[in-house]
């Protein structure tokens, strides 16, 4: 069978995989929308930006910066100029999903190309992420998160591509883009700055010297900056303060909450156990938190009864005064009392379990979705056991791929994503559900394909060989 056969039969596996993928997502989110909390606020910023061309979350309130401005942004770009009904809103965000994820399953393949996996291995992850379960439940919410995973998997190509470019000015312009594109994903999650050690690793093994490598670094940071720079230039004249990443914890109407009550529950909170996030639930909402409440004190907050009458104290002067000063003082010196009391305990024990919160599935309360055509949320359990099944795979494609000395460097920079991105939210987030970590689930997904095709050609190898073998024992006549 000559080249250009089979060129086109590859291209014709492809367009089927496309298209298929394609329909099952897009079947999936007519299915099924939904808008969580942070939803309402990403619908309620882009119709605003809109329609009155302000950054806040109604017309009649003063402007914001404790969202990030990429995602409200970016729905304003796709929906018509006029207002729009959730409902509608929900359709544009969930089908924009849809490209999205399309995508990032396509740069995913692409990277694997990069690294020599061959076509069955591309296959395979491309196809890993459309049936990725955490991306596909995501797909159906008006949330950021599709949105930077695809900038940030661009990021990752379009680093790696450089190794491959024949001219320095080549690399220069793919440095240059890289920046660009981090930077454009910077405006959307703060987050997205655990990336960029991966990246810069990336341009580092790309360049061929030590001035090659600086002058990538700096194309890339600095135009990374550059596009960045108008929101805390913007924050800074407005409000005195540049506020980079936005509030960390903000309340339903998009005002900043104090910190206090975060800080003591990363003391004694990992998320293995349901729920853990009531009271934080509560508090975002402005809600009493009454000591008498089930859930609202539960023995995982206290080592003794001396703790737990502090406790009752500080929730019923939360009840009477909200997160005022005084209450957030109370729980940032509870917080440093237990962090001193139990070192250990709260800077490894915790963050190791939450690490495993990390890797798991979401709770069934998390990012439900209702859809006939994978029998959820009746089939929720089977999914997340294949989701788990997966992120195995991968784990041990990545074994294999590092096992190959002439990809070993490029794969283990890029799992610096999934291991700085680990490393960090065990201790940022007391609760780090599996929702944040989708950003860098496509690259870890990558090798689950790697895990399934690297067998397969290590035994077309073996059968190659033996029948050389077996070519060079028959006797001539």
């Amino acid at each position: 069978m000559n080249r250009s056969v089979l060129r086109m039969l590859r291209g014709l596996v492809w367009l089927v995989a496309i298209l298929c993928a394609w329909k099952l997502r897009w079947t999936v989110v007519s299915e099924s929308q939904a808008s969580a909390g942070d939803g309402l606020q990403y619908f309620q910023l882009t119709q605003t930006i809109k329609l009155f061309h302000r950054f806040a979350y109604l017309p009649s309130l003063p402007l914001t910066f404790t969202r990030l401005p990429g995602y409200p942004l970016f729905l304003a770009l796709i929906q018509p100029a006029r207002m729009v009904g959730l409902e509608e809103h929900l359709i544009w965000a969930s089908r924009a999903n849809v490209m999205l994820d399309l995508a990032t399953a396509l740069l995913v393949a692409a990277i694997g190309r990069r690294l020599r996996m061959g076509q069955l291995a591309q296959l395979l992850g491309f196809a890993a992420v459309i049936v990725s379960p955490p991306l596909f439940m995501l797909s159906t919410h008006a949330l950021s998160e599709p949105l930077v995973t695809c900038l940030l998997t661009l990021a990752v190509y379009l680093a790696l591509w450089a190794k491959d470019a024949q001219t320095s000015g080549a690399k220069d312009h793919l440095a240059l883009l890289t920046g660009f594109t981090l930077g454009l994903a910077q405006l959307v999650r703060v987050d997205s700055l655990l990336v960029i050690p991966a990246v810069l690793l990336l341009l580092w093994l790309a360049a061929t010297g030590s001035r090659q490598r600086l002058r990538l670094w700096a194309l890339c940071l600095g135009v990374c900056a550059v596009t960045f720079a108008p929101w805390p230039l913007r924050n800074l004249r407005l409000f005195g303060s540049p506020h980079f990443g936005g509030s960390p914890w903000i309340d339903q109407d998009g005002s900043p909450l104090r910190l206090g009550m975060m800080r003591w529950y990363q003391t004694w909170a990992t998320g293995r156990t349901d729920g853990e996030g009531f009271d934080l639930f509560l508090v975002a909402r402005h809600a009493p938190l009454p000591p008498t409440r089930p859930n609202v004190i539960t023995p995982l907050m206290y080592d003794d009864a001396a703790e737990r009458s502090e406790l009752v104290q500080i929730c019923s002067q939360y009840s009477q005064e909200g997160l005022s000063p005084a209450v957030d003082k109370r729980f940032y010196r509870l917080a440093l009392r237990r962090l001193v009391r139990h070192p250990f305990r709260v800077l490894v024990v915790l963050p190791m379990r939450r690490l495993v919160t990390l890797w798991s599935p979401m709770p069934p309360y998390e990012m439900g979705i209702r859809s006939a055509l994978l029998h959820l949320p009746d089939a929720r359990e089977r999914w997340d056991r294949f989701g788990s099944m997966l992120l195995l795979l991968s784990l041990a494609g990545a074994c294999f791929a590092l096992s190959e000395p002439g990809k070993r460097r490029w794969v283990a920079a890029l799992w610096l994503v999934p291991v700085l991105r680990s490393g960090a939210f065990v201790y940022l987030h007391p609760i780090p559900l599996q929702r944040y970590f989708v950003e860098a689930l496509p690259i870890v997904l990558l090798f689950s394909g790697y895990a399934l095709a690297w067998p397969i050609a290590r035994l077309q190898e073996l059968l190659s060989v033996m029948v050389r073998r077996s070519d060079c024992s028959e006797p001539s006549l």
